[in-house]
Formats: structure tokens, sequence, C-alpha cells
């Protein structure tokens, strides 16, 4: 919905410009809110907003808005699906409102019940929150962190803003963390578990979490934790329940999500892949309303890639417009330092760019807001190189026992020989697991456990390690994902919504028995018998694909050794010149690889070494600003009838 910013001083002879300082938090994040600008100043806080006009585009929307008495303050960013539920029980209650928007719910309800408000909130939300009377600065982030927020401490001020980025100072160089890089090289995550960024100083608020800044103290709690909400009583009744009855409650569930996210004033559409879930998002939402776009990436140069023929029978048959885009590898590659800008983080994820790009395309056609299918791999169980194949291998660690110690342990080294690693280095095979586990501190290892200990009266202990591990992603696998969302949509002043991660429907995901999960013969085996009464049985039993890119096809023009030249890598890093034009020169033997190296050195040379995203671009042979110039596809379908 927009970016929020702000500072809060914690020093009594300050001279600094608040408001200054907070527009320019506000100018280096534009294009989450192009609609509409504020900044206030309010005693030793400074809040300010860059809208993008959702809920009540009028001015009565404006940001930073207070309250009648002007005690209270708020700057919002995300959406509240319930909030006119809520409006009603505070009319109630006395108060009274003057626009449409959820923004003046927010503020309304923390006046009425304080931090105990966000427990009532459906939807994805950081906000910040003022109270004059007690000069009290409340931010809070929303249950699974949909929504970012950041915060430095930085010459006795705390300053916070959606992007990292707008928290770098221009004039100074950044600092790269080595504790997050290493995490980052080793999961190519840095979003999850703890608030470090993989720059010095600027930390995340988690999700879930509320943080208050009052006399110069930060006080941190939180209000959720979805360990809290497995439930002994609710796994067993859904165990024991009915898979005709079971399907039906999480659809239900999930058709409510659908339609409160529809809530709009401006036009909404999805993100359809054709895959499972992007497919039942968009089919429950076409129950509610035709007037909807679906917007779908063709990868037109890998037709084995190509998931276009199942987006277009889905919106064939529900009778809606399919959007489609064609990627390509020239425009892969022009707007792939842009979208590591918007990123913030060398990309996790190559499609990132197809997300961006397909952004664009609906903010072109008018399209304000986008559903879309994330979280449902994690809540019902989609991975199979993780869920399936972590059950496969437990099962042969019992046949192991049967072999040999020493043919186990030349088994073990010669799948690291295999993998590049040193398989001959002394004790190789007793230290790696280990180093690895303590890489970041333990704290993968130790979050996983606590999800499975969640599960301490699940009887099975292959069932335990498999629902644990599902609990565990939905903070950890899915942290790279919301952000790749979050992010490449808002670059385009699009903002993306979430059904599947409406906490009622987490809940009823997170005490599903494995077998609703991950069934005998198909993954997500609940969620496909829910989407078989929607979707063509082709789009639903197919295997799933995943968005795969034809990276090495993509991405070979940018194995630029002079790009990397004194560059971030070798300058900052340290990197031994001589491998480092190794891995450049051998780039086809692992794109993937060499994919990461590649953002890792645009994100370096623009968030580090302070280049302007321009020469990046130059750098890598992008034609500056090409990015900004995605052709909108005319490729258009509507059709009515079942096709």
């Amino acid at each position: 919905m927009c970016g929020v910013a702000g500072l809060a001083c914690l020093r009594s002879d300050c001279s600094r410009a608040h408001e200054v300082v907070v527009g320019a938090l506000c100018d280096r994040q534009a294009h989450r809110g192009p609609d509409d600008q504020g900044v206030v100043v309010l005693d030793d806080v400074c809040l300010g907003s860059r809208r993008l006009s959702i809920l009540d585009v009028s001015a009565a929307g404006h940001m930073p808005m207070s309250d009648p008495t002007g005690r209270w303050w708020v700057v919002h960013n995300g959406e509240i699906y319930n909030f006119r539920d809520i409006r009603r029980e505070l009319e109630g209650e006395g108060h009274v409102f003057v626009s449409e928007s959820d923004t003046e719910v927010i503020l309304h309800a923390f006046m009425e019940w304080g931090t105990d408000a966000f427990q009532r909130f459906v939807g994805m939300f950081a906000t910040a929150l003022y109270d004059r009377n007690t000069r009290s600065l409340t931010l809070v982030r929303d249950r699974y962190g949909i929504k970012p927020l950041y915060y430095v401490e930085v010459g006795g001020h705390l300053l916070f803003s959606s992007e990292l980025k707008a928290l770098l100072d221009r004039s100074a160089p950044a600092r790269v963390d080595r504790q997050k890089l290493t995490e980052w090289l080793l999961y190519r995550n840095v979003d999850a578990l703890t608030p470090e960024t993989l720059v010095e100083g600027v930390r995340s608020v988690m999700p879930g979490q509320i943080l208050q800044v009052r006399g110069g103290e930060i006080i941190e709690s939180t209000f959720y934790q979805p360990l809290s909400f497995v439930d002994e009583t609710v796994y067993r009744e859904q165990r024991t329940a009915g898979s005709a009855e079971l399907v039906e409650r999480v659809e239900g569930t999930l058709r409510e999500a659908v339609r409160s996210r529809l809530v709009s004033d401006v036009p909404v559409g999805t993100l359809c892949s054709g895959g499972l879930d992007s497919s039942l998002v968009t089919a429950l939402a076409a129950e509610f309303t035709t007037q909807i776009t679906a917007f779908h990436v063709s990868v037109a140069e890998a037709p084995n890639l190509d998931e276009r023929r199942f987006a277009e029978r889905l919106t064939r048959n529900l009778g809606i417009e399919l959007v489609s885009h064609d990627l390509t590898a020239a425009s892969f590659r022009a707007t792939l330092p842009r979208a590591v800008y918007h990123s913030d983080l060398p990309l996790t994820h190559p499609n990132s760019v197809a997300y961006l790009q397909i952004s664009e395309v609906a903010r072109a056609h008018g399209v304000i807001v986008l559903q879309s299918g994330e979280g449902a791999d994690e809540l019902f169980g989609g991975y199979s190189w993780s869920y399936r194949r972590l059950r496969t291998l437990q099962r042969l660690r019992g046949l192991l026992r049967l072999v040999p110690g020493s043919m186990v342990d030349r088994f073990i080294l010669l799948a690291y020989s295999m993998a590049g690693l040193p398989a001959t280095t002394h004790k190789f095979r007793e230290v790696l697991p280990a180093t690895v586990a303590a890489i970041d501190r333990f704290a993968r290892e130790d979050w996983a456990a606590r999800c499975e200990e969640a599960y301490g009266f699940v009887d099975d202990a292959m069932d335990r390690r498999l629902l644990g591990r599902m609990l565990a992603d939905l903070s950890d696998f899915l942290a790279p994902l919301l952000r790749r969302l979050d992010r490449m949509t808002m670059a385009a002043s699009v903002e993306s919504r979430v059904p599947f991660l409406d906490h009622r429907l987490v809940h009823q995901a997170i005490n599903l028995p494995l077998s609703y999960r991950i069934g005998a013969r198909a993954d997500k085996w609940l969620l496909k018998r829910v989407a078989d009464t929607h979707l063509p049985r082709s789009n639903v039993w197919r295997k799933k694909m995943g968005f795969p890119l034809p990276l090495g096809d993509f991405i070979g023009p940018l194995a630029i050794l002079e790009a990397f030249t004194d560059g971030f890598c070798e300058r900052i890093l340290g990197y031994a010149r001589s491998a480092l034009e190794d891995r450049v020169t051998r780039w086809a033997e692992d794109p993937f690889a060499f994919f990461g190296l590649l953002t890792l050195e645009m994100w370096g040379r623009m968030f580090v070494m302070g280049e302007e995203l321009g020469e990046v671009e130059f750098r890598f042979g992008v034609e500056a600003g090409a990015g900004d110039r995605v052709e909108v596809a005319d490729t258009r379908s509507r059709a009515v009838g079942t096709g």
C-alpha cells in the first residue's frame, strides 16, 4: 500500500532538521507510494509516508493521519481486510470516523485497545503509531512478515523505513555484516529468524514483533508466534474428521481469504503462473467478480518450461481476461540490475526479474492490486524436493545400518567429491555438518528443533519431523519469497496480497495430519482436492514446475570479467582474483552459482561502494534505463464458457 518512514530522536541536544531527514527517507522509496506524500514533526518524533492509494483514494486517506484531538498519529503500509467489521465495533464504543480507509481504523483500534488491537487484524501491515501524551512510538509488523520494516540507530536517532536502501547514508559507505554474508552464501536467505541484515547496524522488525520507543529506550515484545497455534486438540479432531469435511473447511476458509482480499477502490488482478496455487486463487476470485484480470509470465524461448497453456485454459474456462507477458533473455538482462536494486539484497531467485516485469505490465494495464499464491507450498507440503525427499532419506537411513561402516564412509566421500567439496580434508565428514549448523549460530537448527517439539503429541517420529520442517519453513524458507513478492511488485507501485497467509487458514493447515499434506501419491493432497472442483483436472494433478527459467541462456552475456575487476567481491570482500576469474569464465558449469556471484557483485557496487544503478547497468553492458522500458505485451485473451 505504501512506504513508511520516520525517526525518534533519542538526544536532548539535537539540532538536526528531522523533517528533512524523514523527507529524504520517503524520497528513496517513492516508488512504493506515487499518489501522495506527507511528513509531520511531533515533538521528538517525525513520521513520513509515501502513499499508494487503494482504500479511500480521496484526501481523507492522507498520511500521516491523526485523531481529531491530534494526540494519536499513524503511518501504515499494508491492508487490514476486516477493517469494516472492526470499524463497526469501534463505532459502538463511540468512535467517529471521517474517512473510508483502513488506516483510520488501525489508529482508533490502537486508541481503544492498545497493542491488543494487532491480534484483531486480518491482513498485512508494517505500521508506526505515536502517542503524544506518553511520547511513545510503536512499530509493529504483521504475523508472517509480508510487509517489511527496517530500523537503525545512528547519531542519537532511531530511523525506520519500509526499505533498507532508504536507511543507508549516501555520504558514507555501508559496511557488510560478514556473519550475515556467510549465511547468505550458504542459505541465500538472511530475512529469517534474526533481525540482523546484510548491512551492519540495520535491523528488521521481526514478523509478529512490536517495538516501543519511549524515553530513549527500545522495548521489544511479540504479539504473534506460529508455534503457539499448534494445537493437539485441533490436530486430533482434524485427524478423526473425514477428508470430505476437511476439504470443505479448508475451501471455505480459503474462499473467504480470497474474497476479503478483493476489497479495494482500485482494480484488482491476480498473478497466475498456471500452477496450482495461483490458479486456485484466480478461480476463487473469479467466483466473486468477473471484473478481474489474470497476469501471466510466459517463457516462450523455453517451451518446455512455459506454463502459458495452463493459464490460458483456466482463464478461458473462467471467462476472465488473461494478459500474458513474454520474458525474453534480452529483457531479463536489461531488468536484472534494477531488480537487485529494488530487492535490497543480492537476488535469491532469478525469477524475481519476471515478478518485476509482470508487475509493471499490470500497472500499465491499470491494475494496482494483485493476489498471489505464496505460502501454499509451506502450508500444504508442496516441496517434494524437501519434504518427500526428507521422508525418503529417513527411511534409507534405516537401511544404511545394514551396510558396513567403511562402505557408508565411501558413499559419503564420493557424494562430497562429486559436489566439488574437499572430501580428502582431515575429518571432513565429521566436521562439515557441525560447521554448517554453526554458521548461523545454530539459529536454524534451534528453530527446526522447536518446531518439531511443538508436535510432541504426534506419535510417529517421522511425522513429527516433517510437520516441524513445514512449520519452520513458514518463518524461514518463505521469508525470501515474501521479500521477492513485496519488493518486485512495489517497485512497480503495485500491491500484492497473499490469501494463503490469512492466519485463520494457516492455523487450520499447521494442525492437519501429515497424510493430508503429503499424500501417498501426491503432494498438497488436500489442497488438490479443494482445487478439483474449481480447476481443469490437468491443471491440478500435473507435476509441479515452480516457475523455472533457462538461466544459462539468460545470463551468459553478463559473464564479463572486466565488470568484476577491482569491484565489490575483489576489493571489499577480498576474493582472490584468479579464483574470481575462474568462476566468471567457467560460469556455464553452474549458472545458478554464477547468478549468485553476479547479483552479489551488483548489490555490493550499489549498496556498499555507492555506485548508481546506471553505472552498474553500463558496467554489465545493459543500456542505462533499458529495464524501465519493459514492453507491455498485447497478448490478451477473454472467452466465456467452459472451453
